[in-house]
């Protein structure tokens, strides 16, 4: 049942978020830069984490 939710709940995010996103190619690039550095520097936490750990 959980995954289930959680499936129905991404998918409803990532149509909403193409549909609003698609009409605002500026708001679209500063998704895209924002996500991309909260990525990365979840990466480097996590790395960080495991070589500290």
């Amino acid at each position: 049942m959980h995954l289930t939710a959680c499936a129905v709940v991404y998918l409803t995010v990532g149509v909403l978020a193409r549909t609003v996103l698609s009409t605002r190619p500026a708001a679209a690039r500063a998704v895209t830069r924002v996500s991309g550095a909260m990525m990365i520097a979840i990466g480097a936490v996590l790395l960080m984490e495991r070589l500290t750990g």
